[in-house]
């Protein structure tokens, strides 16, 4: 299994950023923040001229579950989802919560990780 889920999308990255935004809410997700690597770096002194944008997105009900089952999780969460250019390209990658979730030894915990993975390619897919 690949440590990510990526796809290609048509649209630009602003448009992709609001559409995954807005279908986040169907499954009680939502945007916690957008890092903007492109200008953290250049702000600090790294010359950088990809547009590369880092969502860090929550579920505030699995966040909870999670913390309560083993507080050593939390250094799992948010969930990530980068969209950024490549060769002129618009791409959507996902850090796969089953992926991350294998370290943890709980086993609930890595069909917590498959449930969501699933949710979000889902909206993945509907926001391409």
């Amino acid at each position: 299994m690949n440590f990510s889920y990526t796809i290609k999308t048509q649209k630009n990255i602003e448009n992709t950023i609001s559409d995954i935004s807005n279908n986040l809410k169907d499954i009680g997700f939502g945007v916690l923040a957008i890092l903007d690597f492109e200008k953290i770096l250049n702000d600090k002194g790294q010359e950088f001229h990809n547009q590369y944008k880092l969502m860090e997105i929550c579920n505030p009900k699995l966040a909870k579950q999670v913390l309560e089952d083993n507080p050593e999780l939390g250094l799992l969460l948010p969930c990530t989802i980068a969209i950024y250019q490549d060769n002129k390209e618009t791409h959507i990658s996902l850090a796969r919560p089953s992926a991350l979730l294998k370290l943890a030894s709980e086993s609930n915990m890595q069909m917590v990780g498959e449930d969501i993975e699933k949710k979000l390619i889902e909206i993945i897919e509907k926001s391409k």
